[in-house]
């Protein structure tokens, strides 16, 4: 969608929602809105947003989200910053939104319209919301960690792990792993690509040669759904699949095949749609004028390895 186009879509959006409460009836007049700066990319978050579409229809809040996936240009889907102006146009009283803010100049603009921040996913700090809920990442970190050392045990050889300073939830996991085995097992070594995984296609040949020239490398961490099959794809073009203990975070029907094709060995799963449920309610508590019990809800992660594979039902994921 070219940028005269989105400006014009902008315009027209931002007027049906300013207008649409002038449009409804009483009761819904007085029913605080929400608004949802949300990816729809992946199972991850579209259970998040069905956590939070209940979440809002039990309290009786009008809920809207717009999506930041950006998976098809000519989609209705939008990048970060036009999504967050979008929102600061309209009249809504909460905003449920990724912590990967596009800058601070939004929040400030928020502010200053009494909009309330519940952030979701990975926290940019208390300064920059009213309140966080979802994982303790760097707790996740320490968990993956953890794990392969419960199905395999951890040895002194050296594993791959790639930060993504873009991506704050990514960091906080990846920092999570290192302190795990910087302190329990500091003789590991850890290898990163010289090139991101992200920069598309030129990583490939950087991940394909860092494992070739590291042959004894132990596992592969993928800190989010896309790292994973990349990582799984990768490790079966080299016939490594089932040498490389892959362990993975987020749950898909994607990453349980490959744990069930025995590729990955185990999935670090957020609770997303409690994520979602528990970032509506405080959005109501903060739209009706109270204040939260507390700022910042950590929804604890579960592990899914073989032993837990789920059935398969006609090759689908139940």
């Amino acid at each position: 969608m070219n940028r005269l186009k989105k400006r014009t879509l902008i315009t027209i959006i931002c007027g049906i929602l300013c207008g649409f409460t002038q449009t409804v009836d009483a009761t819904e007049v007085c029913s605080p809105r929400i608004a949802g700066i949300l990816s729809t990319k992946s199972t991850y978050w579209q259970e998040m947003l069905q956590g939070i579409e209940e979440g809002c229809r039990e309290q009786g809040l009008s809920f809207f989200a717009l999506d930041i996936s950006l998976q098809d240009k000519d989609a209705m889907t939008w990048n970060v910053l036009d999504a967050w102006r979008l929102v600061l146009m309209s009249d809504v009283d909460v905003i449920i939104a990724e912590g990967n803010l596009p800058d601070t100049e939004v929040i400030k603009e928020a502010r200053e319209k009494g909009i309330k921040i519940v952030l979701v996913d990975s926290d940019a700090g208390k300064e920059l919301r009213d309140a966080y809920v979802g994982t303790d990442n760097v707790q996740a970190g320490y968990l993956a960690a953890q794990i392969l050392d419960e199905l395999y045990g951890i040895s002194n050889n050296p594993v791959m792990i790639q930060d993504n300073e873009t991506n704050a939830a990514v960091s906080d996991r990846f920092y999570g792993i290192c302190e795990a085995l910087r302190q329990k097992w500091p003789d590991v070594e850890i290898k990163s690509p010289e090139t991101p995984w992200y920069s598309e296609r030129v990583s490939n040949s950087s991940l394909e040669n860092l494992i070739l020239e590291n042959p004894d490398i132990q596992a592969i961490f993928g800190l989010m759904e896309s790292e994973t099959m990349l990582y799984a794809q990768i490790l079966k073009q080299i016939n490594l699949e089932k040498k490389v203990h892959l362990i993975a975070f987020d749950r898909s029907e994607e990453t349980l095949e490959l744990l069930a094709d025995g590729i990955v060995d185990a999935v670090i799963v957020q609770q997303s749609y409690e994520v979602g449920y528990q970032s509506a309610q405080i959005a109501g508590c903060l739209a009706n004028g109270g204040t939260p019990e507390q700022d910042t809800i950590y929804i604890d992660c579960s592990v899914i390895s073989h032993k837990d594979l789920p059935a398969l039902d006609g090759g689908k994921i139940e």
